[in-house]
């Protein structure tokens, strides 16, 4: 696999006409790799691609994963924000969560980066669990405050079907909570983030100040990017690309020197409709001067309608030229999201 991630990098030597801003290790639990590994991929980045200095290169770790050595080595290579999924600090949701940590474990993870001289840390957190009581979601977000982080990613657990845990709600061996205990969780996030420094800066992710996660705040803005591996995504402005998401076909078709990958390419439609979910979920909002100076005409006459009515309702404001989502709005982002989309 290593390899063949090796092989698409210089095969994509071409995709992006300028240094990279950041790069990001994730989409799995690149933590499994060896040290060798890593030092093989960062040597073939280094070689295809020009890295500016001040670049945010982030990894996603599994706290098991995380020993003095392996930060020590991930410093070295150039690693200067950790990404560490924890999920909850209740032993019980991270087996219900079939996670092979434990809350003491992801506690000293984040202890150990620190004392390697990691300052720049992200934890994940999933409100929404069964049977999660508010008080429990209180005392996961006092732990967070404890380890002094500097970002938070919160998110509303999602059950995917064909999983085991959608099976044990199925049949009942799992209760979810209602929708108004999962808003009452969200809303009390929103109230500690404003007590304790962290800025809601999109939906879901909350950052100390000048914290704020720089790789994905470039997708939000709609900046070019380029995924490699399985599953990968890129975008070049214009069209879409995604690998194929089978390990064994990606690497034969690496092998064999052909990307295995699908293109669309965006229409108007897809871009306005782009612009407006990725802006609506970030704190800048959605600029209305490139709604209007970037779309046809009906576009921007049905954008202002739109932004009028929901204006109207408290459920965005209007400040320097853009439109964002209100609390009240947030409640409800998905439906005004759509009721902006073009969909003719």
């Amino acid at each position: 696999m290593v390899s063949a991630l090796c092989k698409e990098i210089e095969m994509r030597n071409g995709f992006l006409n300028a240094p990279l801003e950041t790069i990001y290790f994730g989409g799995g639990t690149p933590s499994v790799l060896q040290p060798y590994e890593l030092e093989q991929l960062f040597a073939t980045i280094h070689k295809q691609f020009s890295i500016l200095p001040n670049a945010e290169i982030n990894f996603e770790c599994n706290p098991d994963d995380i020993t003095k050595e392996y930060c020590q080595k991930l410093r070295s290579l150039g690693v200067n924000r950790l990404s560490i999924g924890i999920q909850s600090f209740y032993d019980d949701d991270l087996q219900l969560l079939n996670r092979r940590h434990s809350a003491n474990s992801a506690k000293k993870a984040v202890e150990i980066a620190q004392n390697c001289g990691f300052s720049n840390i992200t934890v994940d957190l999933i409100y929404g669990l069964p049977n999660m009581t508010l008080e429990r979601w209180k005392q996961n977000l006092n732990e967070v405050a404890k380890l002094h982080v500097q970002h938070l990613s919160a998110y509303s657990l999602m059950v995917e079907e064909h999983t085991a845990l959608h099976k044990f709600v199925r049949t009942g061996k799992f209760i979810l909570p209602t929708e108004e205990s999962v808003l009452e969780q969200f809303n009390y996030l929103i109230d500690w983030s404003q007590q304790t420094g962290f800025e809601q800066y999109e939906i879901s992710n909350f950052a100390k100040k000048d914290f704020q996660s720089r790789h994905n705040s470039a997708y939000w803005c709609g900046k070019p990017y380029l995924g490699i591996g399985p599953s990968a995504h890129s975008y070049d402005g214009n069209n879409r690309y995604w690998n194929i998401a089978h390990n064994a076909k990606y690497i034969a078709a690496i092998q064999s020197n052909t990307i295995p990958c699908e293109e669309e390419h965006l229409s108007v439609q897809d871009k306005y409709n782009e612009i407006i979910m990725t802006g609506l979920r970030t704190q800048k909002g959605v600029n209305i001067d490139s709604i209007k100076n970037n779309f046809p005409k009906e576009y921007y006459n049905t954008f202002v309608e739109q932004k009028n009515h929901f204006l109207e309702q408290k459920l965005i404001q209007e400040k320097n030229n853009s439109i964002a989502l209100t609390r009240n709005g947030i409640m409800l982002s998905d439906m005004i999201m759509s009721e902006f989309f073009i969909t003719k």
